[in-house]
């Protein structure tokens, strides 16, 4: 399928006015890594294939709980158990057959990341874990790929945009110590306004439409309906992530 014909204009005629034919088009031209599919990367990948990014990589490992359901809208209670991407994958194609829809059912590790993210012009952490978010930020610095960050506890939640050459990395606002996987609490809408950040960004920075989170972390107070911001000062990156080696490296 070409590029053209993954510009379907009746389906993308609400956006179109504001992304114009030429950011719809680079849409539909670009990858975009989906690094986890829980309450972040569900609402993601839909927002991503409903705008109609060309293809779309989804990562993860981990199969439904019931747990997952408050907030993972890609799956349902027949679900439970069942492998997390290749539902996603399943559900995002029949939701727009236009994009390409690939998955890999797997974690991502030093050992895999450039496997998995090597083709992708775009890299969004949906993770709940910073071991893991630390991996996808040296891989975009290495690289220079773009990564949309997030991160959700409870009704609080962060998002940032790193462009390496031009912002912080991700290791520079890293917790020293990076404690347990995974978020204490989560509600489903507390998820949901973090996610519409990073989904926002994403499409922003593939159109070249509107101005996104670059050097500003974003603090999403959902208990107080407040996004409060942070500016990030951009500095040359090379020795923040050494801080961490030994934490990621003595697990991996």
């Amino acid at each position: 399928m070409s590029v053209y014909d993954k510009i379907d204009f009746e389906r993308y005629s609400r956006q179109i006015p504001m992304l114009r034919a030429m950011g719809q088009m680079k849409l539909a031209e670009s990858t975009v890594a989906v690094v986890g599919l829980g309450g972040l990367g569900s609402l993601i990948s839909y927002y991503l294939a409903s705008a109609g990014v060309g293809r779309l990589i989804l990562v993860d490992g981990e199969r439904v709980e019931l747990n997952n359901l408050n907030r993972q809208i890609l799956y349902d209670s027949g679900d439970v158990g069942l492998p997390k991407a290749v539902l996603a994958a399943k559900r995002l194609k029949t939701l727009n057959p236009l994009v390409d829809v690939e998955y890999r059912d797997e974690m991502v590790s030093f050992d895999n990341v450039d496997d998995i993210l090597g083709e992708a012009d775009l890299i969004v952490d949906a993770l709940d874990d910073w071991r893991a978010r630390l991996i996808l930020d040296r891989y975009s610095q290495l690289t220079k790929k773009p990564l949309v960050h997030g991160a959700i506890d409870g009704f609080f939640g962060q998002m940032t945009t790193i462009v390496p050459g031009r912002t912080t990395c991700l290791a520079c606002i890293a917790p020293k110590q990076l404690g347990p996987r995974g978020c204490r609490a989560a509600l489903g809408a507390a998820v949901g306004m973090v996610a519409t950040l990073e989904a926002l960004d994403a499409i922003k920075l593939l159109t070249g439409v509107g101005k996104t989170a670059e050097n500003r972390l974003l603090i999403v107070d959902a208990f107080n309906s407040r996004i409060e911001e942070v500016e990030l000062k951009p500095v040359e990156c090379g020795t923040c992530w050494s801080r961490f080696e030994d934490q990621l490296l003595g697990e991996d």
